[in-house]
């Protein structure tokens, strides 16, 4: 079994899917680099295939200056020694505003290859907020499946053409990737033109 940390996962996904833009650095220079194109906030991560929940250990941080990324940058690095992380290095994205969704796809022992959607951000897990088909879906399938979860009404007047096309892209990998165990993308950003991945994982068999 392989596990593709967000790095990974989203260089994978990028042949299907919008990205954020962001970069991997290996130090707060390269980071300082990326911030003088792009406007604060900035959001910084560590990077580790033994920390995939980044939350959970506080490994993601939001700054808003030069000052508070040089501190933060230096604090996520003291943090992946103290916890003996393998680091990869840390990734400074671009903050995006919008709504959260979550959406994965799964091979499950009975129905073979399916596809989730609902409510994502770091309460996905709590709220239980999601709508499950089982590939190959069509546009309808998708459709439903946004019309079937609680946070529709928050993303009702957004751009669900986006959010249909993305649901109908993992059914697609699913199909083509019969190898990909669970794929997970949470949260997947989505604002009135948009529909961009912000984190992901995928583990591999």
């Amino acid at each position: 079994m392989k596990i593709y940390n967000e790095v990974k996962a989203e260089q994978f996904l990028s042949k299907y899917l919008k990205i954020n833009t962001n970069k991997l650095t290996k130090n707060v220079n390269e980071a300082l680099e990326f911030s003088k194109k792009y406007e604060y906030p900035l959001v910084l991560k560590i990077i580790s295939d033994q920390a995939l929940h980044k939350s959970m250990i506080n490994g993601v941080r939001f700054v808003n200056n030069e000052q508070e990324l040089i501190s933060n940058y230096d604090d996520l690095v003291k943090l992946a020694k103290k916890k003996k992380l393998k680091l990869d290095g840390i990734l400074i994205q671009i903050y995006i505003s919008g709504k959260e969704v979550i959406l994965g796809g799964k091979q499950d022992n009975t129905f073979g290859a399916v596809v989730l959607f609902g409510g994502g951000g770091i309460f996905a897990e709590v709220l239980k907020d999601f709508s499950l088909r089982i590939c190959p879906l069509s546009e309808k399938d998708a459709r439903e499946m946004i019309e079937e979860t609680k946070i529709y009404k928050f993303i009702k007047d957004l751009n669900l053409k986006q959010i249909i096309n993305s649901i109908l892209k993992v059914n697609e990998i699913m199909l083509k990737h019969p190898e990909i165990i669970e794929l997970d993308i949470n949260p997947l950003i989505v604002d009135e033109k948009n529909a961009i991945v912000v984190d992901a994982r995928i583990i591999m068999n």
